[in-house]
Protein backbone atom coordinates (compact mmCIF):
# COMPACT_ATOMS: atom_id res chain seq x y z
CA UNK A 1 0.00 0.00 0.00
CA UNK A 2 1.33 3.54 -1.05
CA UNK A 3 1.42 5.47 2.38
CA UNK A 4 1.24 9.05 1.75
CA UNK A 5 1.17 12.29 4.58
CA UNK A 6 -1.43 14.53 4.54
CA UNK A 7 -1.09 18.00 4.96
CA UNK A 8 -4.00 20.60 5.49
CA UNK A 9 -2.98 24.31 4.69
CA UNK A 10 -4.98 26.84 5.75
CA UNK A 11 -4.09 30.30 3.93
CA UNK A 12 -0.42 28.92 4.24
CA UNK A 13 2.10 30.43 1.26
CA UNK A 14 5.15 31.33 3.24
CA UNK A 15 6.12 27.45 3.19
CA UNK A 16 9.44 26.02 1.91
CA UNK A 17 9.81 21.97 2.28
CA UNK A 18 9.21 19.36 -0.86
CA UNK A 19 6.14 18.17 -1.53
CA UNK A 20 7.55 14.44 -2.30
CA UNK A 21 4.53 12.06 -0.92
CA UNK A 22 2.45 14.38 0.57
CA UNK A 23 -1.26 14.73 -0.43
CA UNK A 24 -1.73 18.63 0.41
CA UNK A 25 -5.01 20.71 0.41
CA UNK A 26 -4.79 24.76 0.14
CA UNK A 27 -7.84 26.69 1.96
CA UNK A 28 -7.09 29.81 0.99
CA UNK A 29 -7.07 33.40 -0.73
CA UNK A 30 -4.90 33.89 -3.35
CA UNK A 31 -3.62 30.56 -4.35
CA UNK A 32 0.57 31.77 -4.00
CA UNK A 33 2.87 28.84 -3.04
CA UNK A 34 0.29 26.83 -0.86
CA UNK A 35 -1.70 26.23 -3.93
CA UNK A 36 0.99 25.69 -6.25
CA UNK A 37 1.73 22.53 -4.51
CA UNK A 38 -1.72 21.21 -3.74
CA UNK A 39 -3.41 18.54 -5.25
CA UNK A 40 -7.15 20.47 -3.76
CA UNK A 41 -7.88 24.14 -3.49
CA UNK A 42 -10.60 25.27 -1.74
CA UNK A 43 -11.08 28.91 -2.24
CA UNK A 44 -11.57 31.21 0.59
CA UNK A 45 -12.46 34.54 1.13
CA UNK A 46 -9.62 37.28 2.12
CA UNK A 47 -9.49 39.38 5.03
CA UNK A 48 -11.71 42.25 3.42
CA UNK A 49 -14.36 39.54 2.48
CA UNK A 50 -15.35 38.31 5.64
CA UNK A 51 -15.82 39.47 9.37
CA UNK A 52 -12.88 38.44 11.91
CA UNK A 53 -11.15 38.91 15.17
CA UNK A 54 -8.02 40.66 15.23
CA UNK A 55 -5.70 41.19 18.07
CA UNK A 56 -3.99 45.21 17.55
CA UNK A 57 -0.42 46.14 18.88
CA UNK A 58 -1.86 46.65 22.58
CA UNK A 59 -3.12 43.23 22.57
CA UNK A 60 -6.95 43.82 22.35
CA UNK A 61 -9.48 41.99 20.60
CA UNK A 62 -10.75 43.86 17.67
CA UNK A 63 -13.77 43.10 15.39
CA UNK A 64 -12.55 43.19 11.41
CA UNK A 65 -16.01 43.48 9.21
CA UNK A 66 -16.48 42.33 5.63
CA UNK A 67 -16.08 45.29 2.78
CA UNK A 68 -16.92 43.17 0.19
CA UNK A 69 -18.53 39.68 -0.87
CA UNK A 70 -16.20 37.01 -2.05
CA UNK A 71 -16.16 36.39 -5.51
CA UNK A 72 -17.05 32.86 -7.09
CA UNK A 73 -16.96 30.12 -4.85
CA UNK A 74 -14.88 31.68 -2.38
CA UNK A 75 -16.26 30.91 1.05
CA UNK A 76 -15.34 32.57 4.49
CA UNK A 77 -13.11 30.01 6.06
CA UNK A 78 -15.38 28.85 9.20
CA UNK A 79 -17.51 27.80 6.54
CA UNK A 80 -15.39 25.95 4.70
CA UNK A 81 -14.35 24.09 7.82
CA UNK A 82 -17.89 23.62 8.54
CA UNK A 83 -18.86 21.99 5.94
CA UNK A 84 -15.54 19.25 5.61
CA UNK A 85 -16.69 18.54 9.45
CA UNK A 86 -20.08 17.65 8.85
CA UNK A 87 -18.94 15.57 5.39
CA UNK A 88 -16.59 13.36 7.80
CA UNK A 89 -19.82 13.78 10.63
CA UNK A 90 -17.58 15.74 13.22
CA UNK A 91 -20.07 18.57 13.38
CA UNK A 92 -18.21 21.57 15.33
CA UNK A 93 -21.16 23.39 17.69
CA UNK A 94 -21.56 25.83 15.45
CA UNK A 95 -23.93 26.84 12.30
CA UNK A 96 -23.10 30.42 11.70
CA UNK A 97 -19.40 32.65 11.71
CA UNK A 98 -20.77 34.44 14.53
CA UNK A 99 -21.68 31.87 16.84
CA UNK A 100 -17.77 30.64 16.24
CA UNK A 101 -16.98 34.20 16.97
CA UNK A 102 -18.68 33.84 20.52
CA UNK A 103 -17.12 30.43 20.76
CA UNK A 104 -13.43 32.42 20.56
CA UNK A 105 -14.19 35.24 22.66
CA UNK A 106 -15.12 33.20 25.40
CA UNK A 107 -12.02 30.62 25.26
CA UNK A 108 -9.69 33.35 24.87
CA UNK A 109 -11.72 35.20 28.16
CA UNK A 110 -11.69 32.16 30.18
CA UNK A 111 -7.74 31.79 29.40
CA UNK A 112 -6.78 35.21 30.36
CA UNK A 113 -8.70 35.02 33.37
CA UNK A 114 -7.16 31.68 34.37
CA UNK A 115 -3.07 32.45 32.86
CA UNK A 116 -3.66 35.80 35.21
CA UNK A 117 0.08 36.24 36.56
CA UNK A 118 1.22 39.63 37.80
CA UNK A 119 5.18 39.94 37.68
CA UNK A 120 6.98 42.37 39.67
CA UNK A 121 10.23 42.29 38.55
CA UNK A 122 11.53 41.08 35.32
CA UNK A 123 14.95 39.69 33.84
CA UNK A 124 16.21 41.49 30.96
CA UNK A 125 19.07 40.01 29.30
CA UNK A 126 21.17 42.66 27.30
CA UNK A 127 21.99 41.10 23.74
CA UNK A 128 22.25 42.77 20.31
CA UNK A 129 18.86 42.48 18.30
CA UNK A 130 19.32 41.59 14.53
CA UNK A 131 16.41 42.38 12.05
CA UNK A 132 16.60 40.65 9.30
CA UNK A 133 15.18 42.58 5.98
CA UNK A 134 12.46 41.58 4.54
CA UNK A 135 10.66 42.82 1.26
CA UNK A 136 8.20 44.74 3.15
CA UNK A 137 5.79 45.12 -0.44
CA UNK A 138 5.46 41.54 -1.19
CA UNK A 139 5.50 39.93 2.41
CA UNK A 140 2.45 37.94 1.76
CA UNK A 141 0.58 36.13 -1.37
CA UNK A 142 -2.20 39.39 -0.86
CA UNK A 143 0.43 41.91 -1.45
CA UNK A 144 2.16 39.87 -4.00
CA UNK A 145 -0.71 40.08 -6.35
CA UNK A 146 -1.38 43.43 -5.63
CA UNK A 147 -0.71 45.49 -8.60
CA UNK A 148 -0.35 48.36 -6.01
CA UNK A 149 1.97 46.55 -3.87
CA UNK A 150 4.11 46.14 -7.27
CA UNK A 151 4.10 49.17 -8.13
CA UNK A 152 5.61 50.59 -4.99
CA UNK A 153 8.00 47.69 -4.65
CA UNK A 154 9.13 49.21 -8.18
CA UNK A 155 9.27 52.36 -7.06
CA UNK A 156 11.30 51.83 -3.62
CA UNK A 157 13.28 49.47 -6.13
CA UNK A 158 14.07 52.78 -8.35
CA UNK A 159 14.74 54.72 -5.44
CA UNK A 160 17.09 52.69 -3.81
CA UNK A 161 18.97 52.42 -7.17
CA UNK A 162 19.29 56.25 -8.09
CA UNK A 163 20.35 56.83 -4.21
CA UNK A 164 17.37 59.05 -3.36
CA UNK A 165 16.52 57.20 -0.51
CA UNK A 166 18.58 55.39 2.39
CA UNK A 167 18.63 51.09 2.35
CA UNK A 168 16.14 49.87 5.30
Amino acid sequence: MNRRNFIYLLGADNINFEKKDKFIVYQGSHGDKGAEIADIVLPGATYTEKNGLFVNLEGRMQNAFKASYPPGDACEDWNIINDLSKMIKKTQGYNHGDQLKEIIKKHIELKNNNNLKKTKSVDFVEKEISIKPIDYYFTNPIARSSKTMSECRRIKKNLLFTGIDKAS
